[in-house]
């Protein structure tokens, strides 16, 4: 099969600063989750974010920044579940819109509950930064990937200083 004739699966991921945290999850399994996923048809990116957070970890976020797009393709090798399979034969890679922002209020997840996350949601933004850069050096197909969410989560960093800073005045 030619796959250069396949298009991208639109995707979204978003790091969201809650206190001097951010929404995302440690799998345990060698990889963390952070709010994202696929943009439907006539979804904007950030509306579909919007939509994934709420969904996966019930955070309402708000004050989106757009950080940057990546395209990249799946190796032969990357899909592992029947869902991914089926991705892998459907599509080149993907094109992973990625923002910034903060969380309103934490409520409950709606939507489907298979997609909401069990257990912790939140983690301290220098732990995140912490265990993407233990991955260093990262692996060439994963290494624009993992400066992306570096760079977000940095940006974050900062935020939650300068936060911290205005409320001991």
């Amino acid at each position: 099969m030619d796959r250069l004739g396949l298009a991208y699966r639109k995707n979204c991921e978003g790091y969201f600063l809650y206190g001097d945290n951010v929404i995302c999850q440690d799998t345990l399994k060698g990889y963390m989750l952070f709010p994202g996923g696929g943009i439907d048809a006539g979804e904007t990116p950030s509306a579909a974010l919007m939509r994934e957070t709420m969904e996966e970890t019930g955070a309402i976020v708000y004050d989106l920044k757009d950080i940057g797009v990546l395209h990249f393709d799946w190796s032969k090798d990357w899909a592992k579940t029947a869902k991914q399979k089926s991705r892998y034969d459907n599509f080149l890679g993907e094109e992973m819109h990625f923002f910034i922002g903060l969380v309103k209020e934490m409520k409950e997840p709606r939507g489907d509950p298979s997609d909401a996350w069990k257990g912790e949601k939140m983690m301290k933004i220098s732990k995140a930064i912490e265990i993407i850069e233990s991955e260093m050096p990262f692996s060439k197909d994963i290494k624009d990937y993992r400066k992306k969410q570096l760079e977000g989560l940095k940006i974050l960093l900062e935020m939650s200083k300068r936060l911290l800073k205005r409320s001991e005045k």
